[in-house]
């Protein structure tokens, strides 16, 4: 069970992480009133979505590792230290740092509806919240990498 939450909750923040590759940059240049409302949807795909599939597989990844541990398996293998560690700082940015940085920036969207025009701090949040969210995102892709090749 523990074993299909975490490839669930890892295939829906990966999946759920992908609707931002697509929808932020196509919002750029939209009309204002276009451009706030996707991002207040993407604010509650990133809350709704890949932060609980994201918390769910970094909670559930340190109870597999805690289960191998216990069977006296060898903890010191390469591809299961990457794919823990890479796994486990993913977990951390997309819920600590991207929904965050999500929320602020549906915010940002909604007083930009009030005032008009776009707030000045919209560039600077949208362009940390890639950074991080592609960072984040490298990071499963190494550590689901890691989990199936098993590289020695």
């Amino acid at each position: 069970m523990i074993l299909f939450l975490h490839q669930a909750g890892w295939a829906i923040w990966l999946g759920a992480g992908l609707t931002f590759m697509v929808w932020g940059p196509l919002a750029r240049n939209a009309p204002l009133e276009t451009w706030a409302h996707t991002w207040e949807t993407l604010a509650k795909i990133q809350r709704w979505l890949v932060a609980p599939g994201a918390a769910v597989a970094t909670i559930t990844g340190l109870i597999l590792s805690m289960q191998y541990a216990q069977r006296g398996l060898s903890m010191g293998s390469l591809w299961l230290i990457v794919m823990q560690t890479a796994g486990l700082v993913a977990g951390v940015l997309a819920v600590a740092v991207a929904t965050p940085l999500a929320n602020k920036l549906a915010f940002l969207a909604f007083r930009s509806l009030e005032t008009g025009e776009k707030d000045a701090r919209v560039e600077q949040v949208r362009s940390r919240l890639a950074l991080v969210s592609s960072i984040a995102g490298a990071l499963v892709i190494v550590s689901l990498y890691f989990a199936a090749a098993k590289p020695a």
